[in-house]
């Protein structure tokens, strides 16, 4: 199955404009995240915002399956399906005062 992906903030960089993963049938977001962290060196370590407790997601990271907060759904353990597209919001912060 493919999953298409977008990214902002920082994590733009590294997936460009939009991404697409081949994933086996019954994948989870986590096995998808982990797809990601294989093909794009660095994306692993922008995302250590994600908790390792429970596939609960930091309230920092926003991520988004077919326009749904993924912890609205089952978080991390999210099955995915074909034609899926996943979008990372990272924390803005910046600007001018």
């Amino acid at each position: 199955m493919r999953v298409r992906i977008k990214a902002f903030g920082d994590l733009a960089p590294l997936i460009g404009e939009e991404l697409t993963v081949d994933l086996e049938e019954g994948s989870k977001l986590s096995d998808l995240i982990q797809e990601i962290s294989r093909i794009m060196n660095g994306f692993k370590e922008r995302l250590e915002a994600i908790s390792k407790r429970q596939g609960i997601i930091d309230p920092g990271l926003v991520i988004l399956l077919n326009g749904c907060n993924i912890n609205l759904l089952d978080g991390l353990n999210t099955r995915l399906k074909d034609g899926d597209v996943v979008v990372f919001l990272p924390p803005a912060a910046g600007g001018r005062v």
